[in-house]
């Protein structure tokens, strides 16, 4: 059934080859995805893919990933997302590292699907974002002992109040490290990174120095 259709889409592409420049023809292949004409798009984009086009690698994975004029295929999919991703397409790189973290069509690798994530949340993609820090508020000791860079990135620097009247900030992550602040109720800190149950934060009149204090003994507030 795979080779007829592979044939079948062969035959499509002969007569696109007489009518167009495939060169230059993404947008056209957009157009016809729309339309659902999705054998066209194919025969629109797999010359582009082979010369090493982003979008167009991205968009064939996505015909192969989801059955669309051909039979659904999640490892062709991924070699082409892998390539794209490689190329600079941020929405390649996302669906890169979604195939790391289901282990769909590729072994499954929460560092590799972070670090894509990552790469591409860095850049501005917004759903790649939210999946970085989802998956920091779930596993976040990890994440950053392997990406120590995450501490400096602003949009993952969350906001924390002190609840208790006069809580203490330790040099490192428990109770047998010294005291290097205290501070008092209702005090915003900014929480960079987290180890177990501590929170690494900057604290007031630091300079941007960081200590490390109880997670029970402040409230997130974003």
């Amino acid at each position: 059934m795979q080779r007829h259709l592979h044939k079948l889409l062969f035959l499509v592409c002969l007569y696109g080859f007489s009518h167009s420049a495939l060169a230059s023809d993404f947008d056209q292949g957009m157009a016809h995805m729309r339309n659902g004409d999705y054998a066209k798009a194919y025969c629109l984009w797999e010359p582009l893919a082979k010369l090493g086009h982003p979008d167009a690698q991205y968009n064939l994975a996505w015909l192969y990933a989801n059955g669309h004029g051909l039979n659904v295929n999640i490892k062709t999919a991924v070699y082409w997302w892998q390539l794209a991703a490689n190329n600079g397409s941020l929405d390649a790189q996302f669906s890169i590292g979604l195939a790391y973290l289901t282990g769909e069509g590729i072994k499954p690798d929460s560092i590799e699907a972070f670090r894509w994530f990552f790469s591409a949340a860095r850049a501005g993609h917004a759903d790649s974002r939210d999946l970085v820090k989802r998956l920091i508020a779930e596993s976040g000791q990890k994440y950053y002992e392997q990406f120590p860079g995450l501490k400096n990135v602003d949009w993952l620097q969350q906001s924390v109040i002190i609840l208790g009247d006069v809580v203490n900030l330790r040099a490192g992550p428990g109770t047998s490290y010294e005291v290097v602040y205290r501070a008092k109720k209702d005090a915003l800190l900014t929480r960079v990174s987290q180890k177990g149950d501590w929170f690494e934060v900057k604290y007031p009149d630091s300079d941007g120095s960081t200590a490390w204090v109880y997670g029970k003994l402040v409230k997130s507030l974003n």
